[in-house]
């Protein structure tokens, strides 16, 4: 029998099924026969034997694998996690480090915790949820901006709005928050750190920005032995807290934020996702300086290369193939790399543009790829993609088998619109023929 929260949940499914947006219920795993061009696993670690080995021999190491029984307050603070944590203040020169659950659980508990009353945010209009979803429960009422995604001008001009809003920040006594991201998931493209940190120290009175930058999605693939695109960039003293995660191309699972002493034991005694969440078991852990091992040795070094010289090949063998196809049914996105990035940084993350997502997705899946439209109101109107992402034990072979499938989707949709526009010439036609009077005849 129905109730009334039934009904309105039911109702509020049945209406994003109607805007395209399928509802999804995880009953089955997702099933697919094809090369993996879809998941977020960069360096193909998931997969990789060596990795798998390296973390059953630290297992077996460790008298203790399981649980910890809980939370770091409580009584599941353990030398592994304390340990780990010096390893990632070591490894990435940091002043200070805390480890998370989950990137999500470290944005909500950073944003919801430490912005104080006063102070003001900028958001990069595409940052993930997880910081807006902190940033909603902190104490900063009303004082959160956004800028036009990447656009320094839009920042330079957001800058000064927020000052002049918020005058106790413009005479040294308030903070201004500045949040991007690293690599950018869905569009592929990098945030340009250089320009913003300059814009920063010419805008904000010293002592009162603090530039905050998520790697999720760079982490492992850019910079020496992985260290992310603010280490690349050469820029690890001009970024306050930096948010590295592990489910990406480490392969497994959590996060760390790199921040300042004070902040890390700020969030230890108000950061809420930190304070009751039971820790990570020890066979977490153990998985992590695996995982860390393995990247951080030449075979890591040879994998991130691998990952370089495929994104580039696909991005130019795209480039090429498309221009003969229609832009309305497939086109790659511009991802161009800010100013003075080095040319070894590169995207591998290729958003494909197409009136059709949906069809397009459809088409793939039949074909046994992981393929997931994304479609209008997700994005934009006119901005509905795929989106691609090239591994580093993909080869040449297959990225050039699944742009392959792509034309030949385009090819099939192409004839399908021709025959429909000759059928709607022909009603046209006949619609307009003079009439014949019978009569006459």
């Amino acid at each position: 029998m129905s109730n009334p929260l039934a009904s309105t949940l039911e109702n509020a499914l049945h209406r994003r099924q109607e805007r395209l947006i399928p509802p999804v219920d995880l009953l089955h795993e997702i099933p697919f026969s094809a090369p993996d061009l879809f998941s977020n696993d960069y360096l193909s670690l998931t997969t990789e034997p060596q990795l798998r080995q390296s973390f059953l021999d630290e297992l077996s190491r460790s008298p203790l694998v399981f649980g910890t029984g809980g939370s770091r307050l409580m009584s599941g603070n353990l030398s592994a996690h304390t340990e780990f944590e010096a390893r990632m203040k070591a490894f990435f020169g940091a002043p200070a480090a805390l480890l998370f659950n989950s990137g999500y659980d470290a944005n909500v508990a950073f944003w919801h915790s430490v912005p104080q009353a006063g102070d003001a945010v900028i958001l990069d209009e595409y940052v993930h949820a997880s910081t807006r979803d902190g940033v909603a429960t902190s104490r900063i009422k009303g004082s959160l901006y956004t800028f036009v995604h990447n656009s320094v001008s839009s920042l330079r001009d957001c800058i000064p709005r927020v000052l002049e809003k918020h005058p106790d920040i413009a005479a040294g006594k308030g903070t201004v928050f500045i949040a991007v991201e690293s690599l950018y998931s869905m569009d592929g493209d990098f945030a340009p750190l250089p320009e913003i940190v300059r814009l920063t120290k010419e805008l904000v009175p010293p002592g009162c920005a603090h530039i905050v930058v998520d790697e999720a999605h760079s982490t492992g693939i850019c910079g020496p032995q992985g260290r992310g695109l603010v280490a690349a960039l050469n820029l690890d003293s001009h970024i306050d807290t930096v948010l590295h995660t592990f489910g990406k191309a480490r392969a497994f699972v959590g996060a760390v934020i790199l921040t300042s002493p004070v902040i890390r034991k700020y969030m230890i005694n108000y950061g809420r996702p930190f304070i009751y969440s039971t820790s990570l078991p020890r066979s977490s852990i153990c998985a992590l300086n695996a995982s860390f091992d393995y990247i951080e040795s030449p075979i890591g070094t040879e994998l991130m290369d691998r990952l370089r010289r495929l994104s580039v090949y696909f991005e130019q063998r795209l480039v090429s193939t498309l221009q003969d196809i229609p832009s309305s049914l497939l086109t790659l996105r511009a991802r161009n790399n800010p100013p003075e990035f080095p040319v070894e940084i590169v995207s591998p993350i290729f958003p494909i543009i197409t009136s059709a997502p949906i069809s397009l997705a459809s088409f793939l899946q039949r074909l046994g790829y992981a393929a997931l439209p994304i479609p209008y109101p997700v994005v934009p109107r006119g901005q509905e993609r795929i989106r691609i992402v090239v591994h580093a034990r993909n080869t040449e072979e297959e990225v050039d088998g699944l742009l392959g499938h792509m034309v030949e989707w385009a090819t099939t949709m192409q004839t399908q619109e021709m025959q429909l526009g000759q059928v709607m010439v022909g009603m046209v036609q006949a619609m307009t023929r003079p009439e014949v009077n019978y009569y006459k005849l």
